[in-house]
């Protein structure tokens, strides 16, 4: 079990306290049945650089491919379970940054054979994919049984050469309760795809929604809430009910931190949707927690969010960071 590092992560919630436990997840999340047990990674202020954009520009037409490559490789590995098929997805020396993997391509096959073999029923159902330049991101829930009330995770894979040569991912376990009825993932019968918008909408709503996170969690500036935020606004983090106002009620906590931040560190858009991947920390001496951001944007408001928060270990399999 991963050692809890904050009890506080500022997400969107502003102030959800998290017990990261070691419940039944993803094997490149984390489960009960791995240990961090490698040397402890400091991560400084220049470990995770900010990044407004993605890396590489790509068509429309390698979006598509990017997109599909990762989701066949969902089917046959995280699925199917065809491990022998990871070449086909996956190059040699591929980057880790899940804390609980090493680097490379047979460290990730080996880590989850072995998973596999202690939970066999091991599923991931995409609930959302979006691509932008190099990245690809995933949003799906991860069970292990029908019993099994699974996790929220995000997937982040960098794709170059039609082979996913980076990753990064977010898991945080779905509670028995929530504060609203929303759950943690779009609504039933939301396509896996987003709906296509013209490059120059993308790129405002993406400029829109870095502005109010920046503003808000770094700034501290609350008015923001009330000038972004749809009064219907729809909220899937299960410890904030769903509507505008109880964001606000958080405005006296954020107010009273003013040591916490949220870096941004990278911002991936298409269509309406809007992800942002984040370092949220209490002060410069929190190792914090990874968080991921999705925000839906409808005539220049939010109007619907997704987030998925883990706490950055003490220890990790490589020296990669989170971010």
């Amino acid at each position: 079990m991963m050692k809890k590092t904050s009890t506080l992560a500022i997400s969107f919630t502003l102030a959800s306290a998290l017990a990261v436990t070691g419940v039944q997840a993803s094997p490149l999340a984390g489960s009960k049945d791995n240990t961090c047990t490698s040397s402890p990674v400091k991560i400084s202020s220049t470990s995770a650089t900010p990044t407004s954009t993605t890396t590489a520009k790509s068509t429309e037409a390698q979006l598509a491919k990017n997109k599909k490559l990762v989701l066949n490789m969902y089917k046959d590995i995280f699925n199917d379970h065809e491990l022998n098929k990871a070449s086909m997805y996956i190059v040699s020396n591929y980057k880790q940054h899940n804390p609980l993997a090493a680097d490379g391509r047979q460290a990730f096959v080996k880590f989850f054979g072995s998973y596999l073999k202690q939970n066999p029923n091991y599923k991931s159902e995409v609930k959302r994919i979006i691509a932008q330049n190099d990245l690809v991101v995933v949003h799906n829930h991860v069970t292990t049984g029908a019993k099994d009330r699974g996790s929220s995770v995000v997937d982040i894979f960098r794709i170059k050469n039609n082979k996913i040569v980076e990753h990064w991912d977010v898991f945080q376990p779905v509670p028995a309760k929530s504060a609203n009825t929303n759950t943690m993932f779009p609504a039933k019968g939301t396509p896996v795809e987003v709906t296509p918008l013209s490059p120059s909408e993308v790129q405002a709503n993406a400029k829109m929604v870095r502005t109010f996170y920046d503003d808000l969690f770094n700034k501290h500036d609350v008015s923001v809430i009330n000038k972004y935020i749809a009064e219907d606004y729809i909220q899937h983090n299960p410890t904030v009910p769903t509507g505008r106002e109880p964001l606000n009620q958080f405005a006296s906590f954020l107010q009273s931190n003013k040591n916490s931040s949220n870096k941004i560190i990278r911002v991936i858009a298409e269509g309406d949707i809007v992800v942002l991947h984040s370092w949220s920390r209490m002060d410069k001496n929190d190792r914090g927690s990874a968080v991921v951001d999705i925000f839906r944007v409808a005539d220049g408001k939010i109007v619907e969010h997704w987030d998925t928060i883990q706490a950055v270990p003490e220890k990790s399999a490589n020296k990669n960071t989170m971010f």
